[in-house]
């Protein structure tokens, strides 16, 4: 006999099973969008839809975006190998609408609206936000899934937190509201930037791959002041990067002396 729990039982779970094969195809999309956009190929998001400034990271900086397409391809088949119940339904929901975000940057950045991009890149970094919030605090099992679902979410996470700065930037050269070769209002965008990268990784217990991804975009701005001769945003973005090492050392080692007790 059939009861009226065992049918909402099966509808919740073919509901989670196609919200997995949907995140599985977001993140084939976003991969694909570049060579389909109506204006030939696109960028990657967080590339940059309108001028140079002083702290775009250096060009080989946005090819980390392999690195992050790889795994996020791989953990949304991890899913569909382990089941739709192996991960949050909200982390599913965020992962979607995240990757759903990257392709449409893609196609808005062939439009060159530094404005839209901007947009496109506050909707992807509201959601990534909450993917590695989401992650940090659920138990991942076994160990290989854990891990992957961590590196794939904090290093996605960690660069589009970079990312939207850069847009918001690039938006407000194009509206009119600052010049691309001033300092001041760069260094004050930076700080922000690493304040929010420092608050999240605090808030996530220290998940390595989200302070990996802000150290390479600081990185990346670094390399790109050595070019410049900018010494203040060289200094400032070196500062970020032992910043974000240090945190992430210390929140590891007090789980490791949490869990050991």
């Amino acid at each position: 006999m059939v009861t009226t729990s065992d049918t909402r039982s099966a509808a919740t779970h073919d509901g989670e099973h196609w919200l997995a094969f949907t995140v599985l195809a977001t993140a084939i999309l976003e991969v694909v969008a570049p060579v389909v956009t109506i204006n030939g190929p696109g960028s990657s998001p967080g590339a940059g839809s309108g001028p140079e400034l002083l702290i775009t990271p250096v060009g080989w900086a946005f090819s980390i975006w392999g690195v992050i397409y790889t795994l996020a391809i791989a953990q949304a088949v991890a899913v569909l190998v382990r089941g739709a119940h192996a991960v949050p339904r909200r982390l599913q929901v965020d992962l979607a609408v995240l990757y759903l975000g990257g392709a449409v940057w893609i196609v808005l950045a062939g439009l060159d609206s530094s404005l839209a991009t901007a947009g496109a890149l506050l909707v992807m970094f509201v959601a990534a936000l909450d993917a590695v919030l989401t992650t940090a605090r659920t138990t991942f099992e076994p160990g290989w899934f854990s891990v992957l679902t961590r590196a794939a979410v904090g290093l996605y996470a960690g660069w589009v937190t970079a990312a939207f700065f850069l847009n918001i930037s690039t938006a407000m050269v194009d509206a009119g509201l600052v010049e691309a070769d001033e300092l001041p209002w760069q260094l004050v965008v930076l700080a922000v930037a690493a304040a929010v990268l420092l608050a999240v990784l605090v808030r996530t217990g220290g998940i390595v791959a989200y302070a990996v991804a802000g150290a390479w975009a600081m990185i990346g701005i670094a390399v790109t002041a050595s070019q410049d001769g900018t010494t203040s945003i060289l200094v400032a973005a070196l500062v970020v990067v032992a910043a974000l090492m240090a945190t992430t050392t210390v929140w590891r080692l007090r789980a490791k002396r949490a869990t050991s007790v």
